[in-house]
């Protein structure tokens, strides 16, 4: 029994759970709402795959919702059998398949194709088995009674698993045609004259091969002692030619020997070998005036070195000179500079005046200050008195009779005063602020001609001393290129010295190396002259004896050539021999294969007979298994007395489907459709029942197309009511709402909004 399914991303369902019970469970919902994707669903997670599917009327991308952004659809079944639980999961997508299976929990498979493997063991039925005897797709239920014959005993063939039979009877009656053709192929092909005249011709190439090789095993022999004779030959020609090459090359050695004696004794002539005691005499005298020449010239560096010391020395000397007469000069200029800004006053004495200034201008300011307070205090008490009354303000005193004018006057003269005295002080506070001003300023000037006089006078300004130091290193400069120039002079007569010593060893040893070569060269000749004497060579029987290889070489290549043509004779006669023995044993090949290609047709005609005859015994048999549950079937599904029986007929032209009222009649000419869908329904259940006896379950989707209201109402009472006591679980969808009354099972309803493409709901009515 399936108990539940859930499905999340498929096609319409975002997330839709189902809960089944036994008997009869239903999904009820208008087209479009999502109902046949659940059987779809269903089916695919037990097998993988579904008929829409396997058809390929529907691809991975169709299955996984849109709008969803999901990366894969997942479906899981729920199910029981022999008092088992399994679970089976499957994920796929784009770019994604995956599957398990669990039984009691426990994880058992993993893998789409073991998955599937594992499933179709625990329900003993296979996917096409599933969907033949199990699954009905939509609105077919009674297309069975709507086909012709031919096509009728086709399907039902197909839903019985006979129609493998008609294939392969098929293939074998292809195949015992195509065998007979290819035997009788083969036979034209190797026709009794056509063998015999292909073995005559390979008996002719045979004999003709021998002959070759008797001819070509003689020419081998010749040739063989030919190139024996060549070769000795050829090794008489090569000692000759060794000997005729060594007495050239005597010959012109003797000759370069004459002439290199001739003009070495040229060279020689007027001059007397050198012995050793002269040569060692010259060499040591070279010797000497080489050191001569290296002690005067480190004598000459270090008088060099010396004076450079000096032109350094007296360089940094007149530098200084400069920079004293520079600083020298500029005491000078800041002495009369100090001596201007001074006025002849000592720096003292004017920093006393600019300190007794500033005191003076510090008092001035104190009493300016103390005349504009005053000054503010008058210009007050005027103000007052001109507002006054008949009493002071201040001290209440009595101001009547013209007295606060006369004091108020008299203040006026006195501010009158005080201002005249504040302007003249003013004036002078002013002038001294200015005086005081460039006093400071000609302190800084002197301060600063102080400071630079003095870092002047410590750097040093005298150049008497610097003057006699360069007096001293000039003398000294004058010594010492005196010396220079001598060790020069010694320098360049050691040098001449050397030279003359090198040139007179130089030709000594010349002379002696000459006179050597010209000794060697005597002895080199008088060797040369002696071989030469002592070999033999006869021109004459050189050139007999390569005259003959010669002519030897040519017979050889004339016999290696008519052999080469023989070979060749002989290879392309080899060729031919093996196209006329592959002709021969191809024709006796194919003759050997007509044989078997006969053999084969005749077996293939026998096992399409065999199959014809299986499959008509097991069409009766399985007829008979399906009447005989029909037997039992139909009294549940009708709800009439009319019909009493219904049984399925076959022969090797079609099904018929017949009904019993008196005698038996075929349903074609009789049945209504209410009946004509019992019909049906009975069939679709002895179906299952026969070819999947252990799994008890039976799919319908949409059974009640073309169908009237009372067949509608006959097969709703058989769905409910009388298939529960004959299949354990039943499952249909429809969109009839006559079908939704509750049997034993559950009843969903389904709902979506299609134009919106809204998720498909689920709602669960009992």
């Amino acid at each position: 029994m399936i108990t539940s399914l859930t499905l999340e991303n498929w096609k319409s369902h975002s997330s839709s759970a189902f809960s089944f019970g036994n008997g009869t469970n239903i999904l009820l919902g208008r087209m479009g709402s999502g109902k046949s994707s659940v059987l779809d669903a269903l089916c695919f997670a037990l097998y993988g795959t579904f008929p829409k599917m396997n058809r390929r009327d529907q691809t991975v991308e169709n299955l996984v919702s849109i709008g969803s952004n999901a990366p894969y659809a997942r479906v899981a079944v729920e199910f029981e059998k022999s008092g088992q639980k399994y679970l089976v999961e499957r994920k796929i997508g784009r770019k994604l398949s995956e599957a398990e299976v669990r039984l009691e929990g426990r994880l058992v498979q993993k893998g789409p194709k073991q998955v599937t493997d594992y499933v179709v063991f625990a329900l003993g039925v296979d996917y096409e088995l599933f969907t033949r005897a199990i699954y009905s797709e939509q609105n077919k239920i009674d297309y069975l009674l709507s086909l012709n014959p031919r096509a009728r005993k086709t399907e039902i063939d197909y839903l019985l698993g006979l129609g493998h039979f008609d294939s392969a009877r098929e293939g074998a009656q292809s195949a015992a045609g195509k065998l007979s053709e290819q035997a009788e192929l083969f036979s034209a092909e190797c026709r009794p004259e056509k063998m015999a005249e292909a073995e005559k011709k390979f008996k002719e190439l045979q004999q003709q091969r021998q002959e070759k090789e008797s001819v070509l095993a003689k020419l081998s022999g010749q040739s063989a002692l030919l190139e024996e004779k060549l070769l000795a030959k050829q090794s008489d020609v090569s000692t000759l030619e060794k000997s005729r090459a060594e007495w050239k090359q005597l010959q012109s050695e003797t000759e370069r020997q004459k002439g290199a004696l001739q003009r070495f004794a040229k060279e020689c002539e007027g001059k007397k070998k050198p012995d050793k005691t002269l040569l060692d005499s010259l060499a040591e005298a070279k010797k000497q005036q080489e050191a001569q020449v290296g002690s005067t010239k480190k004598g000459s560096k270090e008088a060099q070195s010396t004076l450079f010391a000096i032109k350094s020395e007296l360089a940094v000397l007149e530098s200084s000179r400069k920079l004293a007469e520079s600083r020298a000069k500029k005491l000078s200029e800041l002495s009369a500079a100090l001596r201007e800004l001074s006025g002849g006053k000592q720096r003292q004495e004017l920093e006393r005046e600019c300190a007794d200034l500033k005191a003076e201008m510090d008092a001035l300011s104190e009493s300016h200050a103390a005349l504009h307070a005053e000054m503010g205090e008058l210009s007050k008490a005027v103000e007052s008195l001109l507002s006054a009354g008949a009493h002071c303000p201040v001290c209440d005193s009595d101001l009547s009779g013209g007295k606060a004018g006369r004091l108020s006057d008299e203040k006026k003269s006195n501010l009158s005063k005080k201002m005249e005295i504040a302007k003249a002080a003013a004036e002078k506070l002013a002038f001294g602020k200015s005086a005081l001003e460039k006093l400071q300023k000609k302190l800084q000037e002197i301060a600063v001609c102080d400071s630079e006089m003095k870092r002047l006078s410590e750097e040093g300004a005298d150049t008497t001393a610097i003057q006699r130091k360069i007096k001293e290193k000039a003398g000294e400069k004058t010594a010492l290129e005196h010396s220079f120039e001598k060790c020069e002079a010694a320098l360049t007569s050691a040098e001449k010295g050397f030279e003359s010593a090198r040139l007179e060893l130089d030709e000594a040893q010349r002379s002696a190396k000459l006179f050597e070569e010209m000794e060697t060269s005597a002895a080199k000749l008088s060797a040369a002259e002696q071989r030469l004497s002592g070999l033999k060579f006869d021109e004459g029987r050189y050139e007999l004896a390569r005259k003959e290889a010669e002519a030897t070489r040519v017979e050889q290549a004339r016999s290696e050539t008519l052999l080469r043509s023989e070979e060749k004779q002989l290879v392309l006669l080899l060729q031919m021999l093996e196209m006329e023995g592959n002709a021969l044993r191809g024709l006796q090949q194919k003759q050997e294969l007509a044989k078997k290609y006969a053999q084969a047709a005749q077996s293939m005609a026998i096992y399409k007979n065999s199959l014809s005859a299986v499959q008509s015994e097991l069409r009766t048999l399985l007829v008979d298994e399906i009447n005989q549950a029909l037997t039992e079937v139909w009294p549940a599904i009708y709800p009439y007395g009319d019909y009493t029986g219904v049984k399925l007929e076959a022969d090797e032209k079609d099904y018929r489907l017949l009904m019993q009222k008196v005698d038996w009649i075929e349903v074609d000419a009789i049945a209504s459709g209410g009946e004509r869908a019992c019909l049906c329904l009975a069939l679709r259940i002895a179906f299952a029942t026969v070819l999947t006896p252990d799994l008890s379950w039976l799919i319908l989707d949409e059974p009640t197309h073309n169908l009237d209201s009372d067949a509608v109402l006959m097969l709703s009472e058989a769905i409910n009511h009388k298939i529960p006591s004959i299949v354990e679980q039943t499952f249909v969808i429809t969109h009839d709402t006559a079908l939704g009354e509750a049997g034993e099972g559950a009843v969903f309803r389904l709902e979506r909004d299609k134009s919106r493409n809204e998720y498909t709901k689920v709602e669960k009515l009992g």
